[in-house]
């Protein structure tokens, strides 16, 4: 058992099987959108009939799929991570770097769920749909604000982690 997860926090740990959960929901909506798309092409190129409304299901599925996902890939540290500078930044230089890089993170995103849920209070106030299905955006926008959310609490614990001495290991 890693460092990471002896420390992790009780909210933290209650929250995983639900971040698993979204990530598993997310892959089968990817495939399902997969196969949407396989289908709308062959469906355009066989019958000169493509599905109508398929663009804009695979633009709003996609959102889902990304915010659903994202929160589980932060826990487990499965992001891309570009090591070009470590060994001239050095181990205090990377726990800047690290530091920096958490801080700047939690701004970010927690500008982003600020403004996506204004966003989507307002579009569940007006109704807003997508154009051609008439799909609600609302929920889109609800997914952005609960993915980034749970992002930023992940970073916070990890913050809090890097400050006390406990560390993540990326390695």
């Amino acid at each position: 058992m890693s460092a990471e997860n002896r420390h992790k926090s009780a909210l933290i740990k209650q929250l995983e099987r639900p971040l698993e959960w979204g990530a598993t929901l997310s892959g089968f909506l990817l495939l399902g959108i997969m196969l949407l798309v396989a289908v709308s092409v062959m469906f355009r190129y066989l019958f000169n009939q493509p599905i109508l409304g398929s663009q804009e299901i695979v633009q709003m599925g996609m959102v889902v799929v990304v915010m659903l996902a994202m929160p589980s890939t932060a826990d487990r540290d499965m992001h891309i991570r570009v090591d070009i500078l470590d060994k001239a930044l050095g181990e205090h230089g990377r726990f800047f770097a690290d530091l920096i890089g958490r801080i700047v993170g939690i701004v970010v995103l927690s500008l982003l769920v600020w403004r996506s849920a204004i966003k989507a209070l307002d579009a569940f106030e007006y109704a807003d749909t997508t154009n051609m299905l008439a799909i609600p955006v609302w929920p889109i926008y609800s997914a952005i604000v609960i993915g980034m959310a749970l992002y930023v609490l992940i970073l916070l614990f990890e913050l809090t982690y890097q400050l006390t001495g406990w560390g993540i290991d990326h390695d």
